[in-house]
C-alpha cells in the first residue's frame, strides 16, 4: 500500500460548514424555529437534502402548539371534545416522527452501541448543580 504525501495528511485550519439557511417562503413562528433549531446543532448537523423534513416538521410543531392552546381555550365545543383534538393528535405523532428521522430526539441522538460507561461527575460538577438550585 502506498504511502500518503505530506500534502494529504494536511488538516485545513477552517473546516467549518455552511448551516442549512430557510428558504425565503417560510415566515412567522415557523421561520423562527426553523433557525432556532439549525442554531442549536452543529454545522453539519443538517444537509440540503433534509430541508423538506425539516419544514414539515416546523410547520407541524407551530400546529401542534396552535392546536393545544385552542384545546385549552375550549376544550368542549357543544358538548364534544374540541375539533382541535384531532390536529394536535395527528401532529404530535408527525412531529414525534420527523424528530427521529432528523435526529432532533434524544433517542436518536443516543449511540446505539456505548462503548464507554459515562464518566462519574466530578466533585467541581456537583458543587455547581447544588449551587445552581439555590
Amino acid at each position: 500500500m502506498p504511502r500518503k504525501s505530506a500534502a494529504a495528511k494536511i488538516i485545513p485550519l477552517d473546516s467549518r460548514t455552511e448551516r442549512l439557511r430557510p428558504p425565503a417562503n417560510l415566515e412567522g413562528p415557523e421561520r423562527e424555529l426553523f433557525v432556532a433549531l439549525v442554531a442549536a446543532n452543529p454545522p453539519g448537523h443538517f444537509k440540503e437534502s433534509d430541508l423538506p423534513l425539516l419544514l414539515q416538521y416546523c410547520t407541524a410543531t407551530v400546529l401542534n402548539e396552535q392546536a393545544a392552546a385552542e384545546i385549552r381555550a375550549a376544550p368542549i365545543v357543544k358538548d364534544r371534545p374540541s375539533p382541535w383534538l384531532g390536529i394536535y393528535e395527528k401532529t404530535g405523532r408527525a412531529v414525534i416522527a420527523l424528530s427521529m428521522r432528523l435526529r432532533l430526539s434524544p433517542q436518536s441522538r443516543m449511540a446505539n452501541n456505548p462503548s464507554r460507561p459515562q464518566p462519574p461527575l466530578s466533585a467541581y460538577e456537583k458543587m455547581s448543580l447544588l449551587d445552581a438550585e439555590d
